[in-house]
């Protein structure tokens, strides 16, 4: 039986929620960090393919590992990949439990890459393994269309639903943009964030938008940008 949940909260920009540190604002800083660093992973592939040094087939997994921890690209548009023009992207941020039902969430992440030839809005999808067995995620995709549609397919309905709350305490989905591109000079741009709880006794799920936009600058956390 699936646990109950209540209707989502809607947090401001600069809100951190009692019972929840899953929503602290004190993780932006790290949450944009990283996702920044895997746009810069996409980039420096981007970079070699033009170089001639390495072939970014559509659909072919790129795997390496830097320090023993992974890390994994899929371009599905190479072509789109290094043309101009505004993005958007998807990061996902998630706690892990430490249980044999983790493995059947890497599972999952395959049959997931494998259904991306049914969404061309798709550009890319890249991950980087932390420490302690933690994932963050970053897709980059041409329309707010594409991840609708995503959303909605059966793979990602089963890996949301039945197997996020089993596999993780809890987990933060940051939607937003990458300005001029994904191999431009500009860095992520978050504009809205959910977040979910799964080890509150009600499963607690909370929405926060930033009008402006979120974006990690030297010395602060993030800013406010203009529209």
């Amino acid at each position: 039986m699936k646990p109950r949940q209540l209707d989502p909260e809607f947090l401001t920009p600069y809100e951190s929620p009692d019972g929840h540190p899953c929503a602290s604002v004190s993780h932006y800083h790290s949450d944009l960090a990283l996702l920044n660093y895997l746009l810069q992973d996409l980039r420096s592939l981007a970079r070699r393919a033009a170089k001639g040094e390495i072939e970014l087939g559509q659909y072919h997994p790129l795997t390496w590992e830097v320090h023993g921890l992974r890390r994994r690209t899929v371009v599905c548009d190479p072509v789109r990949l290094v043309e101009p023009g505004d993005v958007l992207m998807v990061g996902f941020l998630g706690n892990r439990r430490q249980t044999p039902a983790a493995s059947e969430l890497d599972e999952t992440e395959l049959d997931v890459i494998a259904e991306f030839r049914s969404y061309p809005g798709i550009v890319s999808y890249s991950s980087v393994e932390l420490v302690d067995h933690q994932w963050a995620n970053l897709v980059i995709h041409t329309a707010a269309d594409d991840r609708e549609d995503w959303r909605h397919s059966e793979v990602h309905i089963e890996a949301a639903e039945d197997l996020a709350p089993r596999v993780y305490h809890d987990v933060r989905i940051h939607n937003g943009c990458v300005p001029g591109g994904p191999t431009g000079p500009e860095t992520v741009v978050i504009r809205t964030t959910k977040y979910w709880d799964y080890d509150s006794p009600v499963q607690w799920h909370a929405t926060r938008e930033f009008p402006g936009g979120a974006a990690e600058t030297v010395g602060s956390p993030w800013t406010d940008l203009a529209e």
